[in-house]
């Protein structure tokens, strides 16, 4: 029995070094690649009912149409795709402009492939996923959900899904929506589990890049003074709102003086995320503790 077709991503630069590695890295992860320079080319291939398109992977910047025009244009599709943009080094603003449009994710150039190809794969397991369950939280009313999860980056997707996967059939927000919602504790839970609970500071990103910050993530998962902690999470959800908490046994923070948001670290860009989605983020004394709140969406 043959496997399920490839899915299908778009890579659109104007830059053909950029389209070329993209490309490369893509298929052989075993992706269906379809490269454009221009965002206008995509339009004919929306309005194409044989090619279905999974994700569309634009920089922000390009001549004439984009990434934000072409973000508008998504919009309007009755089924619209996943986008994720890449944005230029200290881009700040394009980049929340990008979320704000309803881009799933962004990537800072010079990006790493790896940090690419985890981030496809991520989008493209939460497309798949919602796809599945999109009419059972229809019957809902009141949701309560209690997980105490071990420091295992593998889970952190599936239970992100979990804590979202009937938002959007229950009618408290559009599919969009529900996808930033999960985008969101999936950082949330991410910074639980690395920053907090195994104390690595955002710098080894800096140093090593993705591959060295797993290394370390992996190193100190097999210490003893770390390996019993885990990350609480609470979900209550309510026909007003959905609220998560996140607990982690680490040491804490100081929240109060964080730095201004930066996109070129990941605890920065973890908690930009998460502030431009949720309505109401806050944290407990200690700092160990993140309080996520969403009201309704019409």
């Amino acid at each position: 029995m043959k496997d399920s077709a490839p899915s299908n991503v778009v890579v659109i630069d104007d830059e053909e070094g950029i389209r070329y590695l993209l490309q490369k890295r893509l298929s052989n992860a075993g992706y269906n690649v379809i490269s454009l320079e221009k965002a206008e080319d995509i339009l004919y291939l929306l309005n194409d009912t044989d090619t279905k398109i999974d994700l569309i992977i634009t920089d922000i910047k390009l001549r004439k149409m984009d990434g934000i025009t072409l973000l508008r244009h998504i919009k309007m599709l009755d089924e619209p795709i996943p986008v994720l943009i890449i944005t230029g080094q200290g881009n700040i603003e394009d980049a929340i402009k990008a979320l704000r449009y309803g881009a799933h994710d962004f990537i800072r150039k010079p990006f790493d492939l790896n940090e690419i190809t985890s981030t496809v794969k991520d989008i493209l397991r939460r497309k798949k996923e919602t796809k599945l369950a999109e009419n059972i939280g229809q019957f809902i009313k009141y949701q309560k959900m209690i997980f105490n999860i071990p420091v295992d980056i593998t889970i952190c997707n599936t239970i992100s899904y979990v804590l979202t996967q009937n938002l959007t059939s229950m009618g408290f927000c559009n599919r969009t929506t529900s996808e930033n919602i999960s985008l969101s504790l999936c950082e949330a839970i991410e910074n639980a589990m690395f920053h907090g609970n195994l104390e690595i500071k955002s710098d080894v990103v800096k140093e090593r890049g993705i591959r060295g910050f797993y290394e370390e993530v992996e190193k100190r998962k097999k210490d003893k003074r770390f390996q019993k902690r885990q990350v609480r999470i609470l979900q209550e959800l309510t026909e007003e709102y959905v609220e998560y908490i996140i607990e982690d046994d680490g040491p804490g923070f100081n929240y109060s003086s964080l730095p201004e948001l930066d996109i070129a670290n990941i605890s920065g860009r973890g908690l930009l995320i998460i502030n431009i989605h949720m309505d109401e983020v806050d944290w407990n004394e200690k700092g160990n503790m993140i309080r996520l709140r969403k009201y309704r969406v019409s």
